[in-house]
């Protein structure tokens, strides 16, 4: 039934039904033209028997002379003269007269010709013969058994021509798909092919172009804003920590408002990096991201990375988990350490945010036995399925809308990933959520 639903599907169904309908009907006709023959050809090959039997049928005689009808055929000879009563010469049992006590099986046909009997006298000799319709019968059930094998092979037939002009016909429907496709998995200056086909197809191709366009048009200018945006604030935001930062250490400063500035402290780390966020965004829209790739510790940074937010983990009663395989003789990479920064920090806010209270924070150093690759992972447990795990790392994605943040962090962590060769790798296990960054030594 799901083939049916599919434009392929109810093309072919249409095409086998009207296909079908026809042979149907010119079967029908060629059916009952074929009765029409046998019939015809029956009825003349038992008149001519008939004929033939009647031509030896003797009535000049003192004693009539009269055939014997053949096996499974049924004989009555009359005899009729003017101003008498009919006289039968012969019936065959069960035949004592036209039609009656004949079975509905049986074909008859009547012949007569004049004669003159043993006086001289003329007289009218009639003669009925009837036969078997069985062969009739199985003549015409293997001409509807023909038919309905030719019906049988004709849907099939139309069904396969469906499957063939259907998939010639939808060509540039299914291009628009593949390159929508490409598209969406990578947006940008690229269109849908457009078919000089002068039809529907080629409208709606015309008309999604059109809506990317509008599309593009829309992302240009909000990346536009916000890169405009995190430039104007990065100013007034580094005024305002530093003012902060000379309050707190102030000698003078009242003991009751260290603990209101050293929150406030915190939201501004935290304004901070979601206004790098945004710059981010904008420099990795538009490719304007460059990687400086330098021999980096990846466990010392992962620590540096653990130790900056470890302050704000307490304050959340949550743990931190820190696990480095000793086997490993060094965690050096070719990366670049402020990129890889900001993707840890992303990550382990992540998991700071999305774990329940009072769950612990994974963080796991090793290197990949199969590929050779050193990975930093971030796991935590998960309130409940996230199903497809693909979505979490597109643009402004939230898994809890509840959570805080923009949705933007394990997509700008996972376009970092990229640049340095490859993607994140997200899987969900007993009731775990893991994230690893992956990289090359």
């Amino acid at each position: 039934m799901k083939a049916l639903r599919s434009l392929r599907g109810q093309l072919a169904l249409a095409f086998a039904l009207v296909f079908g309908l026809v042979v149907g009907l010119a079967g029908l006709y060629q059916y009952r033209q074929v009765g029409r023959v046998l019939h015809q050809g029956d009825e003349l090959r038992l008149r001519a028997r008939a004929e033939a039997l009647l031509s030896r049928v003797e009535v000049d005689r003192a004693v009539p002379v009269v055939p014997l009808p053949a096996h499974g055929e049924r004989l009555r000879v009359v005899i009729e003269a003017s101003g008498q009563v009919s006289r039968e010469l012969f019936h065959s049992p069960g035949f004592a007269a036209p039609l009656v006590g004949l079975a509905d099986n049986m074909r008859v046909v009547e012949v007569q010709r004049a004669d003159y009997n043993e006086a001289g006298r003329p007289v009218q000799v009639r003669l009925w013969l009837a036969h078997s319709a069985a062969p009739l019968l199985a003549d015409l059930g293997r001409v509807r058994l023909g038919l309905w094998g030719a019906l049988a092979g004709s849907l099939g037939l139309a069904a396969a021509l469906a499957a063939v002009l259907g998939w010639w016909v939808l060509r540039p429907l299914r291009r628009i798909s593949q390159q929508a496709r490409r598209i969406g998995a990578a947006p940008g200056s690229e269109r849908l092919p457009e078919p000089a086909t002068g039809d529907e197809v080629q409208e709606l191709a015309q008309a999604l172009n059109k809506m990317l366009d509008r599309l593009q048009a829309g992302a240009e200018l909000q990346d536009n804003f916000l890169a405009a945006a995190a430039h104007e604030l990065r100013t007034p935001l580094a005024v305002l920590q530093t003012g902060l930062a000379v309050t707190r250490q102030a000698p003078e400063l009242p003991a009751s408002l260290r603990a209101p500035l050293d929150a406030q402290a915190q939201e501004l780390q935290r304004l901070g990096r979601l206004v790098e966020d945004f710059l981010l965004v904008s420099r990795l829209r538009t490719d304007a991201l460059p990687l400086t790739r330098r021999p980096v510790a990846l466990d010392e940074l992962v620590l540096a990375a653990a130790d900056q937010l470890l302050p704000r983990f307490r304050a959340a009663g949550r743990q931190l988990h820190l696990a480095v395989d000793e086997n490993m003789p060094n965690y050096t990479v070719a990366a670049d350490a402020d990129k890889l920064t900001t993707v840890i920090i992303n990550l382990l806010d992540n998991a700071l945010r999305h774990a329940p209270p009072g769950a612990a924070v994974q963080v796991a150093l090793g290197q990949e036995p199969e590929t050779g690759l050193c990975y930093a992972e971030v796991s935590n447990p998960i309130r409940a399925s996230l199903g497809d795990l693909a979505r979490l790392t597109t643009a402004r994605y939230q898994a809890d809308v509840l959570s805080g943040g923009a949705g933007l962090g394990l997509w700008l962590s996972n376009r970092i990933a990229e640049l340095h060769g490859t993607p994140l790798a997200l899987r969900e296990a007993n009731g775990q959520l893991y994230v690893r960054l992956r990289l090359a030594k």
